[in-house]
């Protein structure tokens, strides 16, 4: 079965689909703004509490933020 990893592509393509901004949504979860930037360039992963806020914040599932890899 393939691994699930988090998607930084996924996480900036929903985040401006929907019209947020890096700032807004770093509001949102009470971080710095560089930490969405971060998460979006691959240099961080969310924790799951986290991914689950920016889900929340978001409309979207968690699985929306998650891709399958080759194991």
């Amino acid at each position: 079965m393939p691994a699930r990893t988090f998607s930084p592509d996924a996480l900036r393509q929903i985040r401006r689909q929907r019209g947020v901004t890096q700032y807004k949504l770093a509001a949102s979860l009470g971080v710095h703004n560089t930490a969405i930037s971060h998460y979006e360039n691959g240099h961080r992963r969310p924790d799951v509490e986290t991914l689950a806020t920016i889900a929340d914040v978001l409309g979207a599932r968690m699985d929306d933020f998650v891709t399958a890899r080759a194991a």
